[in-house]
């Protein structure tokens, strides 16, 4: 294993283009992992921080504030990441320099343009949904640059082999946000400028992780492979992340300052373990389209089939557990107040699920082939036209339940069509995998009808969370037992 200590003392340096880290699937998932919860954590801590000091409404604009800033960002830096991390990948697997370094200049030139052009635009789409305040535009402003920024290196890195450099950058990145957003709520900063400890997370992790060393140009056909791939991405993205995002505004223009704020609270909760499959793609994308470089079709299949299995042993307990103990949670985390967040959180975490679930195959498809990323983005915007749908019928009358409705119905067209491609296509036998899944959704439903029916107390909810979990791994003795053991320090 490649020591821990050199890979760190190179992180003050800019990112090397040439110099993968060598690490294993599972271990580059760890660090994933590692990163991604602890970015996770400084949303989260954000979300908490404002909703229990100064109360739903002010949590309902902040919330909404980060849905805008990353929907904007949504529509090409984040992509532009994804393509870092697919095309650097593969001229890494083709053993061409030179390759990687015109790519990593091309993307970075596209990056800053696009930045540029969201950032302006995110003052007027701010200041229309504010009603006016160009402060706290300029602030939503300034987080759009810092999370583009961030989403871009952050590909970069994973798909140059620097997925340790990458991790300690999430770990200390995450600190230096708390600490700003600790002093700022010490001093009473109030509303929309809560955001910024964000913007400058994510902005010292970008010029961390920014590839300096690029150069060149790639010839024609690859530049117009690679901003292929990201306009497409860019569509699907906000047709499917975005489409979490812009439930948050919605809820906002139904339900005002407060309904988003219990709205926020739900989501809080129901989508930090959906990192394990963010961060699981992180490394998947790479691996697979390393795979295809080398022509090895019987290794893209296998991996496919591998991460699938695994990921849906795990996100099925998460997520069930989540729904079941909704109620619980929701008291404990964020107090009396937000009690109708409740039924919110069990129908997002069962969203959220579908929306995992779906993640091996959209990393298999995108890696393949441009017809596969199209395939993804119909998917994606026919699912977010059903949800619209719904939004449409349900949400004024019911409010956020209405708008988390809405989300359900539409992932589940999201995730299922490229799962029923990818199964197809690759020949892989997951009907007894799927079968346990749509079991396992029915015995998840009945348990929360018991709770709701009989009027269970909350703190029975974990019993029920358990005997839910206990089945499932029943069902999937076989596929849980090849999941990836934890190594002890010092092993690769």
């Amino acid at each position: 294993m490649t020591g821990i200590r050199p890979v760190l003392g190179r992180m003050f340096t800019p990112v090397r283009l040439d110099d993968p880290t060598p690490t294993s699937l599972t271990r580059g998932g760890a660090l994933a992992v590692t990163g991604l919860v602890a970015q996770g954590v400084l949303r989260f801590a954000t979300s908490w921080l404002v909703g229990r000091l100064a109360g739903e409404a002010e949590l309902g604009v902040v919330a909404s504030a980060i849905a805008a800033a990353t929907i904007l960002a949504l529509l090409w830096p984040t992509s532009t990441g994804s393509a870092a991390s697919k095309f650097l990948a593969r001229a890494r697997g083709a053993g061409s320099i030179d390759q990687t370094r015109s790519v990593a200049a091309h993307l970075r030139r596209r990056m800053l343009l696009a930045v540029l052009v969201l950032a302006a635009a995110a003052i007027p789409v701010w200041v229309y949904l504010d009603g006016g305040s160009l402060t706290g535009a300029l602030a939503v402003a300034l987080l759009t640059i810092g999370y583009s920024g961030y989403s871009f290196t952050r590909g970069v890195q994973f798909g140059t082999g620097q997925t340790l450099r990458a991790t300690g950058w999430d770990v200390l990145c995450v600190a230096l946000g708390l600490v700003t957003l600790t002093l700022m709520l010490l001093s009473g900063v109030r509303g929309v400028a809560l955001v910024l400890p964000l913007a400058v997370a994510y902005g010292v992790y970008a010029l961390a992780g920014w590839p300096f060393g690029g150069g060149g140009k790639p010839e024609p056909a690859r530049r117009r492979e690679m901003d292929g791939f990201v306009a497409l991405g860019a569509v699907g993205s906000l047709a499917s992340a975005g489409f979490l995002q812009l439930s948050q505004i919605v809820t906002r223009l139904v339900s005002g300052d407060e309904g988003a704020g219990v709205y926020a609270a739900a989501v809080a909760l129901a989508t930090p373990a959906s990192m394990l499959a963010v961060s699981l793609s992180l490394v998947l994308l790479p691996a697979l389209s390393e795979t295809l470089g080398r022509a090895d079709e019987e290794a893209f299949r296998s991996r496919t089939d591998q991460a699938n299995r695994s990921l849906a042993v795990v996100v099925v307990a998460i997520f069930g557990t989540i729904a079941l103990c909704s109620r619980l949670l929701i008291r404990v985390v964020w107090g009396d107040a937000y009690a109708g967040a409740a039924p919110i959180l069990a129908v997002l975490a069962v969203a959220v699920l579908f929306t995992t679930l779906g993640v091996v195959a959209v990393n298999a498809m995108t890696a393949r082939s441009q017809r596969g990323m199209a395939i993804n983005v119909a998917a994606s915007l026919t699912g977010m036209a059903v949800g619209a749908g719904v939004w449409f019928v349900v949400a004024p009358s019911l409010g956020g339940i209405g708008v988390a409705a809405g989300y359900l119905a539409g992932t589940l067209v999201i995730a299922g069509v490229p799962v029923a491609v990818v199964w197809r296509t690759c020949r892989q036998r997951w009907g007894g995998l799927y079968a346990r899944v749509a079991l396992a959704l029915g015995l998840l439903v009945l348990l929360h009808e018991m709770q709701e029916r009989f009027d269970l107390t909350l703190w029975l909810d974990p019993v029920a969370a358990v005997g839910f979990v206990a089945v499932w791994l029943v069902l999937n003795r076989a596929d849980a037992a090849r999941l990836p053991r934890p190594r002890l320090p010092g092993r690769s």
